[in-house]
């Protein structure tokens, strides 16, 4: 997570935001994260739970999933 120092706000507050669209970033006071600050999107996807992502036991992964992953780790055996 990129960090910018409490005294940058009014002189860097461009920069911190344009970084904020593309991940959190830390607001330090001495040397120490005090806050973060993050898009609108990125917060509530971290508040409302909708992270997208789904876990699977081995033997109850759906089929177009298996599907997707052996596909992946062929291309990826493939690169080496």
């Amino acid at each position: 997570m990129k960090q910018f120092p409490s005294t940058d706000i009014t002189r860097k507050s461009g920069e911190i935001l344009e970084t904020a669209l593309r991940g959190p970033v830390a607001i330090t006071k001495y040397r120490r994260a005090k806050y973060v600050l993050m898009s609108a999107e990125h917060y509530e996807t971290l508040t409302k739970g909708r992270d997208g992502r789904e876990v699977f036991e081995l033997d109850t992964v759906p089929d177009g999933v298996r599907e997707e992953m052996l596909t992946a780790i062929d291309a990826e055996l493939s690169r080496d």
